[in-house]
């Protein structure tokens, strides 16, 4: 790791590109072949996701309309026999492939694209960030339907609309901070996507034609995406890995270095998808001719409900890998502004039942703006997993209506999901907060990083199961 000597030159804004090369392969030969494996896999894929969406649970399927779904998973079961002689050839090429394969895509913004002015603090003593988290539930279409969430590549294309939506109302950051009372965050529910945002990360865009889908709106409007992030093909075990972790990074700043992590223990209906921890290095700006950084750390945890110690397991594996990212990136005499931990860890801060994952170092090394200790939660603090027999009620698919029912006691019980049953509990219902952006600075940095604003949004509602989650990060340096 080379060191930066005092009569160097500052670094270039935007900087070169470095280690981030577009295709997840070393070779043009190797990806192009990687190509042609999916293709002699999708029809098979494709008429397989048919045949599971067949046997999800329909709401309100009258007797034509279910035979028209009987009549659609006969062509889809014709269609998959006739496709295997396409598709063992097609694993049998796909399988070995994925030794070569780097455990992402990278998207780099078009030519046009210009980041943010750099942050240089000491003509700008504090500059705030904006980040969001989804969970976006874009499985394959078939698997999707089990959660009551059909149509995975309308659902993106409306998801990106959203989300350009919100870029093209944002402003870079160095206007917008406010001086915060110490100690004090605010949360806000919210109708729209949080304005002023500088780094975007998505869970559960496991479908590959979905994540391209948002990749195109995010990549020219934002900046560069990492996505396609997962680990797949037989790996240590053995295990096979079917699917991918489902997270996408966006960020509106360059993206100097990245990294992924698979965890080793995924089971039940995780047992074939490539859950992990994704890390990445952005750029910021520049402080006395070294570059300021911030560290961006996004994940997804084990889902079912009742397997708190692999969770407990995979805390304890990404707070190893986020350090030891951090310290294999930094360079000397760097200022690093943040490190931001983003995504769905699956367990909330009230359940007695997720009480091991509660009391997790996990809170002693990264602060959660929305936590006032064990079990105690802001009164501001709302779940975000919503409740999935009832996304596509008109008033839970409208953002403006679904955000004043929930300002309400009566429609968070009604919509957020894991709800109290029988009596009126003694404490107002808040739902389970399974979404989290949590942060941490760097001690006696000469940077410091403190929460502004903690948004809760319904920007997405009636296009996935869960709420997303902003977070406006002040960082500052001292005058």
């Amino acid at each position: 790791m080379s060191c930066r000597g005092a009569q160097q030159s500052p670094p270039d804004w935007p900087p070169a590109p470095g280690a981030l090369r577009p295709s997840p392969f070393p070779h043009p030969v190797l990806h192009a072949l990687h190509g042609l494996a999916r293709a002699l896999l999708f029809p098979a894929y494709w008429s397989l996701d048919q045949l599971l969406g067949y046997w999800a649970p329909a709401t309100r399927a009258g007797s034509l309309e279910r035979l028209s779904a009987a009549a659609r998973a006969g062509a889809a079961l014709l269609l998959l026999l006739i496709s295997l002689p396409l598709a063992l050839p097609g694993l049998l090429l796909w399988l070995p492939l994925q030794a070569w394969r780097r455990p992402f895509c990278y998207q780099p913004p078009p030519q046009s694209w210009a980041p943010p002015p750099p942050w240089r603090p000491r003509a700008e003593p504090a500059r705030c960030f904006g980040f969001l988290s989804a969970n976006l539930c874009l499985l394959p279409d078939g698997l999707a339907r089990f959660s009551n969430l059909p149509h995975s590549q309308r659902r993106a294309q409306a998801v990106g609309a959203a989300l350009l939506a919100g870029l093209r109302s944002s402003r870079y950051g160095a206007t917008d901070c406010s001086p915060p009372q110490a100690g004090t965050p605010r949360g806000v529910l919210a109708a729209a996507v949080p304005a002023g945002l500088d780094f975007v990360c998505l869970q559960e865009v496991f479908d590959l034609r979905a994540a391209r889908h948002l990749v195109r709106r995010l990549a020219p409007n934002l900046g560069p995406v990492l996505y396609d992030v997962g680990a797949f093909g037989l790996r240590a075990g053995p295990h096979l890995k079917l699917l991918g972790s489902g997270l996408l990074l966006a960020s509106r700043f360059p993206l100097l270095r990245a990294a992924f992590r698979s965890f080793p223990n995924g089971r039940r209906e995780d047992a074939l998808a490539s859950k992990g921890l994704l890390s990445a290095q952005a750029q910021l700006g520049i402080l006395d001719g070294l570059r300021i950084v911030g560290f961006l750390h996004c994940t997804h945890l084990h889902a079912p409900r009742e397997d708190g110690p692999v969770r407990c397991k995979q805390l304890a594996l990404l707070l190893d890998w986020a350090e030891q990212f951090e310290a294999e990136s930094r360079q000397d005499g760097e200022a690093v502004a943040f490190s931001v931990l983003l995504g769905d860890l699956n367990f909330d801060n009230c359940s007695r039942g997720d009480a091991r994952e509660q009391k997790h170092q996990l809170f002693s090394r990264f602060q959660d703006p929305c936590r006032l200790g064990l079990r105690r939660e802001q009164p501001w603090a709302l779940g975000t997993l919503l409740s999935t027999r009832v996304l596509h009620h008109s008033e839970a698919s409208s953002p403006e209506m679904l955000r004043r029912a929930l300002e309400q006691e009566e429609g968070r019980r009604l919509y957020l999901a894991g709800g109290p049953g029988g009596s009126r509990p003694a404490e107002p219902w808040r739902g389970r907060r399974l979404d989290y952006i949590l942060y941490h600075g760097v001690p006696g940095a000469p940077l410091s990083p403190e929460v502004e604003q903690v948004i809760f949004s319904t920007a997405l509602a009636g296009l996935t199961d869960h709420l997303a989650v902003g977070l406006r990060l002040r960082v500052s340096a001292p005058s």
